[in-house]
């Protein structure tokens, strides 16, 4: 037998062999949560600031969106980098209620060969949910 691949999507209005669609690869996330602690400030060695914090999301606990029975709060680990990491040391501490766009990457402690596959989010952009803050928010740059 062999391995073929069947498209991903088809248009229906034409004959299936004419046209294709693959789907993109995606690699986007929002996370809206509060920081449970203060954002470190490090520089790499190249002179790079970055910092790291989790973010602790819950629930919808208004029930307008569904869960599942028993859903617990998920703590999210962020990295960030460059300019955007010396404004969330100005701006955010622990308890900054936040707003982050960013991508999924591979934790540099991952280790494959048991299993072990922790994953950050990178942020990309980061909009402050705390009053007085609403306006402060601050697109990075990619790393």
């Amino acid at each position: 037998m062999d391995n073929v691949t069947p498209p991903l999507m088809t248009d229906s209005h034409e004959n299936q062999e004419s046209r294709i669609y693959s789907l993109p690869d995606v690699n986007r996330i929002a996370i809206a949560g509060v920081l449970q602690n203060d954002p470190p400030l490090r520089w790499t060695k190249k002179g790079v600031p970055v910092t790291n914090f989790i973010v602790a999301t819950s629930p919808d606990q208004n029930g307008q969106i569904q869960t599942m029975p028993g859903s617990e709060e998920c703590n999210v680990s962020v990295v960030v980098w460059a300019k955007q990491a010396l404004q969330c040391k100005k701006y955010l501490h622990k308890g900054s209620s936040i707003l982050i766009l960013g991508e999924l990457q591979s934790m540099p402690n991952a280790d494959p060969e048991n299993g072990f596959f922790p994953i950050q989010v990178n942020a990309q952009w980061i909009q402050y949910l705390d009053r007085g803050m609403e306006n402060k928010n601050f697109e990075g740059e990619y790393s």
